[in-house]
């Protein structure tokens, strides 16, 4: 392997693959992208995010503070890293899928679009301002209809490792929706504050005074200046 070391991220590359130039390149995105979203985060860990960029790996997953991408995805500039970041700073303790998964896709979309770096669209195209149209769209497919009891409450649709297109897709963009809603409404550091709860749906109605259901029903209602509309 090829160790790039920075301030914050420390980023391990196949020998090939890469050039020297792109090797660099990303692993200053990569620091980059771990400090804006330590201020975000609040996060004030000395110990660098690792990463690990290798033709060997076929999908972008974390484990702890090791993030590790598909080179191709790294070369092609779509490789998910700020998602990522956002899992290895907020581990999470709670089985809400649609949280921790929403709020990585919002932050991701977020940081790209006011701060720095880029988005990889994995699943969307939309960014952060067209992602409540991109749910209203699967929200009337048989797919999205499918996984909208997940968003909002514990677990995650079956066959969501396994079927990226039809499982995967459709909950990550409505849970995306659903998270941004959210911190438009409450603010970000008390999304934060649900994420890092063993029951976020719980903790939501103790923070707001509401439901996940009031709060879900509202973001699937008819559209008005400050409401989605998902499902008019």
């Amino acid at each position: 392997m090829v160790r790039c070391v920075g301030e914050n991220a420390v980023v391990d590359f196949d020998p090939e693959g890469l050039t020297p130039e792109e090797r660099q390149a990303f692993a200053s995105l990569a620091d980059r992208g771990v400090a804006d979203l330590q201020r975000l985060l609040a996060s004030r860990s000395s110990e660098r995010v690792r990463f690990v960029v290798s033709g060997r790996i076929s999908i972008s997953r974390t484990s702890g503070r090791t993030v590790l991408l598909p080179l191709f995805r790294v070369r092609d500039g779509r490789a998910p890293y700020l998602h990522e970041i956002v899992h290895a700073l907020l581990p999470t303790s709670n089985q809400s899928a649609w949280l921790s998964e929403g709020l990585a896709c919002y932050l991701e979309s977020w940081v790209a679009a006011n701060v720095g770096g880029y988005d990889a669209h994995v699943f969307t195209r939309a960014g952060d301002g067209e992602i409540h149209a991109a749910a209203r769209r699967w929200a009337h497919t048989d797919a999205g209809r499918a996984v909208l009891p997940w968003v909002g409450a514990p677990g995650e649709p079956p066959g969501m490792s396994e079927d990226r297109d039809t499982v995967a897709r459709p909950f990550y963009v409505l849970a995306h929706s659903f998270t941004k809603y959210l911190v438009d409404h409450l603010g970000l550091e008390a999304v934060l504050g649900l994420a890092r709860e063993s029951d976020p749906e719980r903790a939501l109605l103790q923070e707001s005074g509401r439901s996940v259901e009031r709060w879900r029903d509202d973001w699937l209602g008819a559209g008005t200046a400050d409401r989605p509309g998902v499902v008019p």
